[in-house]
């Protein structure tokens, strides 16, 4: 496979901590099921910061691993539901792009000279933050209420997984867990009960929106992301504390994007020792 068409599915790929070029395609082929309008602008988050990153002279192979592409990639996405495909909408996703490159690079320095957690998608959150204060907020559309069965939990954790990259259909939720398990399967099932737990967390309390995985996501990125560098019962407690924060938030209306999946990582990072990344999991990512 060419070099630069790798680096591009390993953009999204890195979406869920990956760098595989399989699990990048199938991510695509999820946004192209559950909404083929957000992949131009997703593709062009991804291109535009990959290629200003060689441009800038950022360490080759961290460019090839998609380490700057991946926050792109969901900044295209939202820029993409605030403005369309619009000139308005393309050129804030190329600013974007842009932008996420020096903030990426100096997260991905901190942790390697300083130790500092990684940054995860904390460029996304932070620039998605200023797209949703100029913009209108995007609808998520209308709530569904969750039967007390198990197929419908299990379509609610799928569409969990799917609001990692903004779709609202099981069906891209499955194409997205089936591209993680094609990476790396444990990461896989770590992402899938993770998105259960936050379903379950929201039904507890009552919240709306747990049908539409509304909920879910955040705990299953933090789940995922500490699988890959603590052992033991860690990501389920990382799952928890996202699913706190992620309930919180909602619960006062606060547009925090990934930021619970973030500070749940990095509050067991304090906690728990970590052990080395596998050599297929980004850093930083």
């Amino acid at each position: 496979m060419p070099g630069p068409l790798r680096s591009l599915l390993h953009g999204f790929s890195q979406i869920f901590l990956q760098a595989h070029a399989g699990c990048g395609l199938l991510v695509l082929l999820a946004v192209a099921l559950g909404a083929p309008a957000l992949l131009p602008g997703m593709l062009l988050g991804v291109g535009g910061a990959t290629l200003w990153a060689g441009l800038r002279g950022y360490p080759p192979g961290d460019v090839a691993l998609g380490l700057y592409g991946y926050n792109a990639a969901l900044l295209g996405a939202l820029a993409t539901l605030c403005w369309g495909l619009s000139p308005t909408g393309l050129a804030v996703t190329l600013l974007c792009a842009v932008l996420s490159c020096p903030l990426q690079a100096g997260l991905l320095l901190a942790m390697r000279r300083r130790g500092w957690p990684p940054g995860f998608t904390l460029p996304f959150v932070l620039l998605g933050w200023g797209l949703l204060a100029l913009s209108t907020a995007p609808s998520a559309g209308p709530v569904d209420a969750v039967a007390a069965t198990w197929p419908a939990w299990l379509q609610a954790g799928l569409r969990g997984i799917g609001q990692v990259v903004f779709l609202d259909h099981a069906a891209s939720g499955a194409c997205l867990l089936l591209g993680v398990l094609l990476a790396e399967r444990r990461a896989g099932l770590w992402l899938a009960l993770g998105a259960l737990i936050g379903t379950f967390a929201a039904l507890g309390v009552g919240l709306a929106g747990a049908a539409n995985g509304l909920h879910g996501f955040n705990p299953a990125l933090a789940a995922l992301a500490s699988s890959q560098v603590q052992r033991g019962a860690a990501p389920l407690a990382a799952a928890l504390l996202a699913a706190l924060l992620s309930l919180a938030a909602h619960r006062y209306g606060w547009p925090v994007l990934t930021l619970p999946f973030i500070l749940a990582c990095w509050g067991l990072r304090a906690l728990a020792p970590v052990r080395p990344a596998q050599p297929q999991v980004s850093r930083g990512s």
